[in-house]
């Protein structure tokens, strides 16, 4: 499970929502502020749906003893965690098929954050199976669990040993997500690039991107951020990456950015101060007479003006 969905639209409202109450602050508690954020983004960027997604396609793609299905793993497949867990208790399968029963119950109870009980199932299904595929996802759960309850070094223990069990890209992303919040951000970006570059995930080259400021490795984050840039067509998935992109100074990334929002959905007098806020702090002098013709209707494109104005004095 890649640690998106309503975790990623969450994070984007609040990190908008920072952003533009930041800029009321002195520019050292902006810095602060937003550099406390981006820690929280590693954390929240992704969901469980792929770990959902990717339990579901690992077992049913398997015959013979990991062809278990039931009206538990149908509830389960249908996002009805609850009564999932409900049922599949209720459920006996045959002796081969009891530790995918248990390994779903296990992701179940995950999903509706029983963190307690979900580690139970997964520590009996460790003891009764022998399997490569279900040891892999067995430990990938408990590394989960660690992970959601903040013990980032007991979750590298597990994700490092369901890594050579089965191939599975959203390990080493996890792994890189521990790594990054423990500040170890050379060991982040190694498990980011075997993460991104083979995956081609705009999520993963975004964590990419965020490790390699933190390396010094800058060319390469630039690179990954524009990558990104190019990727992603969710207008609020855009926005995030412009404001981004112009709190760590890129302000040509941040042109690019809003020139893809204005693409996408017009040019809108919000995109077109973003660009011309950015252009103006890149230097060219031409955007403050575009931040001054918007500023005629605009409130915050007259400040923004007004704030260009006095520092170039």
């Amino acid at each position: 499970m890649k640690m998106g969905g309503d975790f990623l639209k969450e994070w984007i409202d609040e990190w908008y929502s920072l952003y533009q109450a930041v800029w009321e602050l002195p520019l050292d508690n902006q810095v602060e502020v937003l550099e406390n954020k981006t820690q929280e983004l590693l954390m929240t960027w992704g969901s469980l749906d792929e770990a959902l997604q990717q339990l579901k396609k690992k077992l049913k793609a398997e015959n013979g003893p990991y062809a278990y299905q039931s009206q538990g793993t149908y509830l389960f497949d249908q996002g009805e965690f609850d009564q999932a867990c409900l049922q599949l208790k209720q459920e006996q399968g045959e002796e081969k098929q009891e530790a995918v029963r248990c390994l779903y119950l296990g992701y179940a109870l995950l999903y509706t954050n029983d963190f307690i009980g979900s580690e139970e199932y997964f520590r009996y299904v460790q003891f009764i199976s022998t399997q490569p595929l279900i040891l892999h996802l067995v430990y990938q759960g408990l590394g989960l669990v660690a992970m959601l309850q903040n013990k980032l070094e007991l979750a590298i223990q597990y994700l490092e040993k369901a890594q050579p069990l089965a191939e599975n890209h959203e390990v080493m992303y996890n792994l890189g997500v521990c790594y990054f919040t423990l500040e170890n951000y050379t060991y982040a970006v190694t498990c980011f690039r075997r993460y991104a570059y083979v995956k081609d995930d705009s999520d993963g080259l975004y964590a990419l991107g965020l490790a390699l400021l933190q390396t010094g490795e800058i060319e390469e984050a630039r690179a990954a951020f524009l990558e990104v840039i190019e990727s992603v067509e969710q207008e609020a998935d855009l926005l995030a990456v412009a404001q981004l992109v112009e709190w760590i100074g890129e302000h040509e990334l941040a042109c690019y950015a809003y020139e893809h929002l204005m693409l996408l959905t017009g040019k809108t007098p919000r995109w077109l101060h973003g660009f011309a806020w950015n252009k103006a702090l890149a230097g060219d002098k031409r955007a403050i007479h575009l931040l001054e013709e918007l500023g005629q209707t605009d409130p915050e494109a007259k400040k923004s003006f007004e704030w260009i104005q006095a520092t170039v004095k």
